[in-house]
C-alpha cells in the first residue's frame, strides 16, 4: 500500500515538474549549497580542525609560518605555537648568509652582488656595513687623464655613456674642476651682461645680448634689479596734438611707441579717429543723385551705397 502510495506521488510530482518552466523549477527547487568548509580542488583551502593531524605535523619547519598557515587553513600564531612547543626551528624568511656569499662582499658593486646570490642590493649593503667591509671594487673609480680632458668636450649625458659613468657623476666631476659645459642653448650669465640689467627694457637688454626678454626679466629679478627705465613713458603736450591728425598707426611710428597705447591715449582725450576718408561733394556729383539710383551712382562715384544715401538725405532729394 505504501509503495503504491509513494509511486502515485512520484508520478504526480513528474506531471507537475512537466508542466513547469525551467526557469520556474530552478526557483522552485534551489540548488544545494557546498558545506562550508569545502572549496574548488583549484583554489583549495582545507579547512582545519581543532586537533592538528599527522600531515600538518609534518609540514611545520619545512616553509615559514606564514606559508604554512596558508596551506593548512590555520592563524600564523597558531603554526608558531605548535612550532615552538615541538621544538622545531624556524624557516626565515631570508635564508642565513653563508660563508660563500660573505667572501663576495666588497669584491664587486652591490648590485652586481645581489644578481648573483639573489639578494636584493639593500640586503647586500646591509650587510657590507654590519660588517664593516668597505667597497673596495665597488662603482667609485678614479677618473684617469684621459677621461678629465674629454671633460666639456660634449654634453654630460654624452660623456657618462661613453665612460660608463652616470650623468651625476660627471656633472659633479666638470665643476668641481671648473671646466664650462659644452651646451651652445646654454649661455652662463657673465658680470658684464649683470651690469647691463635694468639700465633698459628687458626686450631691448634681450636683444643686444642675444638672449630672451623672458631669460633678461628671469635673471633681473633673481638679482632684484629695478629697472632705472621702465618701458611706460608719460605722453607730452607734443604728443598729444598729434593724436587724430593721422593714422594710430602712423602716429605710434612716429613716436615709437605701440598701436594700441596711441588708441587708448586718443579715447580718452576723446579725439575723432582721423583713418577715415573724407570725401567731398561737387557740383557734378549732386546732380547725378537726382539722375541714377543708389547702386548706380554708388559705382560711377566709385563709393558705398549708404554714403549716396546719407547725401541724398541730407540734400533732400528723393530716390
Amino acid at each position: 500500500m505504501a509503495s503504491h502510495a509513494s509511486k502515485a506521488l512520484d508520478i504526480a510530482a513528474r506531471q507537475y515538474a512537466a508542466a513547469k518552466s525551467e526557469r520556474e523549477l530552478k526557483r522552485l527547487l534551489p540548488r544545494r549549497k557546498a558545506p562550508p568548509h569545502y572549496r574548488s580542488r583549484r583554489n583549495h583551502k582545507r579547512a582545519a580542525s581543532n586537533f592538528w593531524q599527522k600531515w600538518e605535523l609534518e609540514l611545520l619547519g619545512r616553509r615559514t609560518d606564514c606559508q604554512t598557515a596558508q596551506r593548512i587553513g590555520r592563524t600564523r600564531l597558531a603554526v608558531v605555537h605548535k612550532r615552538q612547543q615541538l621544538g622545531i626551528p624556524a624557516v626565515l624568511r631570508y635564508p642565513c648568509w653563508t660563508p660563500q656569499e660573505l667572501r663576495f662582499l666588497g669584491q664587486a658593486p652591490d648590485r652586481e652582488i645581489a644578481s648573483r646570490i639573489g639578494r636584493t642590493c639593500r640586503a647586500v649593503f646591509e650587510k657590507r656595513k654590519e660588517l664593516k667591509i668597505s667597497n673596495a671594487a665597488g662603482a667609485h673609480r678614479r677618473w684617469t687623464r684621459a677621461e678629465v680632458k674629454l671633460l666639456g668636450t660634449m654634453p654630460d649625458w654624452k660623456l657618462a655613456q661613453r665612460l660608463k659613468r652616470t650623468h651625476s657623476s660627471v656633472n659633479n666631476r666638470r665643476r668641481r674642476l671648473g671646466i664650462p659645459l659644452n651646451n651652445p642653448q646654454l649661455h652662463f650669465w657673465t658680470k658684464a651682461e649683470d651690469k647691463l640689467l635694468g639700465r633698459d627694457s628687458d626686450r631691448e637688454i634681450g636683444r643686444r645680448l642675444g638672449r630672451s626678454a623672458l631669460s633678461v626679466r628671469g635673471r633681473r629679478l633673481k638679482l632684484r634689479i629695478p629697472l632705472s627705465r621702465p618701458t611706460l613713458r608719460r605722453w607730452t603736450k607734443e604728443e598729444d596734438a598729434l593724436l587724430g591728425t593721422m593714422s594710430d598707426a602712423d602716429l605710434a611710428r612716429k613716436l615709437d611707441r605701440t598701436v594700441s597705447g596711441a588708441e587708448a591715449r586718443r579715447i580718452i582725450l576723446k579725439i575723432r579717429k582721423s583713418d577715415r576718408v573724407i570725401v567731398i561733394w561737387t557740383a557734378k556729383e549732386e546732380r547725378l543723385l537726382e539722375k541714377l539710383s543708389d547702386k548706380e551712382a554708388a559705382r560711377r562715384l566709385d563709393c558705398t551705397v549708404n554714403a549716396v544715401r546719407q547725401r541724398r538725405r541730407l540734400l533732400g532729394i528723393p530716390a
